[in-house]
């Protein structure tokens, strides 16, 4: 279920694609907590609020990232239908966090390489 993780030229069934969203949604959570801690030190007022905006930003950029590099790894940039869900992750991730910027993710995951 957790095989191949960090290869995102591999084409993943549907068992191993779950194990790739629930490792990535955790890896977004521990980046939003370190980067979350890291920042609030110089920052001084309501923590809770400055967290919710760094975790939705640490979110925007791994789901956006990962589903650029899959693509790319993949060959498939040159799909105006991949790059709409590249951007859709991207969007998802603004409004769903993590959550819902990760089921783009995931199905690029599970498409075949092209090369």
């Amino acid at each position: 279920m957790f095989k191949n993780l960090t290869n995102f030229g591999y084409q993943r069934n549907f068992k191993e694609a779950v194990g790739f969203y629930v490792a990535y949604l955790l890896f977004n959570a521990i980046i939003a907590a370190i980067v979350g801690a890291t920042v609030s030190l110089t920052k001084t007022g309501s923590f809770f609020n400055f967290g919710i905006s760094v975790g939705s930003t640490v979110a925007i950029i791994n789901c956006f990232g990962l589903s650029l590099l899959i693509s790319k790894e993949k060959g498939l940039l040159g799909n105006l239908g991949v790059i709409m869900l590249v951007i859709l992750s991207g969007l998802l991730a603004m409004f769903a966090g993590g959550l819902g910027g990760l089921i783009p993710t995931t199905y690029l995951s599970t498409r075949p390489t092209k090369r």
